[in-house]
């Protein structure tokens, strides 16, 4: 059974994720399944801009805890950094339709998107922190340009999560509304972006990554800051720590984390 749903009808293109017995949660499966469903719409000469978003109660939950805590982690942890690079790289600009929750991975794939639309109860956020897992270098930095350096360690350090109208304060989203204004809002702007130009819209989307990865690129610092992100994600990802805070979501009780 098929974890992605596409649709093209004129020129608005939808990806639905269509996990939702598990919240839309992320494995290794449906990571790829993005990707091949995005390479199925890049075929339709006609779709200009593409609506992702997650069928039932959420937009998307987060990895999937077997991804994250066995040993297929390390292969969950590349398909997932594809699924994400791939989505940034896209051809046509993306939407981000965000209801019920988008946390963790499901916010970092908003992040990844051109666009983010939020209902006004939507939750975000990222609790990392909470169950010991270290986010890698390229997704901190995406979430830095996006809302700022302070916002960033509000997401990261303190494992805050914002309702929709909140994330709208901040930038995380471009806009949140109403249950009852929400498809409409989303329509709006997909059909806004449809009717330009469509090479124009395309060539500003690229510039403006290009423009992005200068900046990044800018603020790295040395040289070798993202590879040892890398080894403090991998070590984070192997801990006692990581196990702990996965028994202590399972189990409903605060987590006692050592640091190891």
């Amino acid at each position: 059974m098929s974890l992605v749903r596409t649709r093209v009808e004129g020129s608005i293109a939808s990806l639905t994720l269509a996990r939702p017995q598990a919240r839309n949660a992320l494995s290794a499966e449906l990571c790829a399944e993005i990707i091949t469903g995005l390479e199925a719409i890049d075929r339709r000469a006609e779709a200009r801009v593409v609506v992702i978003e997650g069928e039932g109660r959420a937009f998307c939950s987060g990895a999937d805890f077997a991804a994250v805590s066995g040993p297929e982690a390390v292969g969950f942890l590349r398909g997932f950094e594809a699924m994400l690079e791939g989505v940034a790289r896209f051809r046509l600009p993306t939407i981000a339709k965000i209801h019920g929750a988008a946390l963790g991975g499901g916010l970092q794939l908003a992040t990844v998107c051109d666009f983010r639309i939020a209902t006004i109860d939507a939750i975000l956020g990222i609790p990392s922190a909470r169950l010991g897992i270290v986010v890698n270098f390229e997704n901190v930095q995406r979430l830095v340009l996006l809302a700022g350096t302070a916002i960033a360690k509000e997401v990261l350090l303190t494992a805050r999560t914002f309702s929709g109208e909140q994330a709208e304060r901040v930038g995380l989203v471009n806009s949140a509304h109403p249950a009852g204004e929400f498809d409409a809002a989303v329509d709006e702007l997909a059909q806004s972006v449809a009717s330009l130009a469509p090479l124009a819209v395309q060539g500003a989307k690229r510039a403006i990554g290009v423009v992005g990865d200068r900046l990044a690129a800018s603020r790295s610092g040395s040289s070798g800051a993202p590879e040892d992100i890398d080894r403090l994600v991998q070590e984070a990802y192997g801990s006692a720590d990581l196990a702990e805070g996965l028994a202590a979501m399972s189990e409903k009780r605060p987590p006692r984390f050592r640091g190891n």
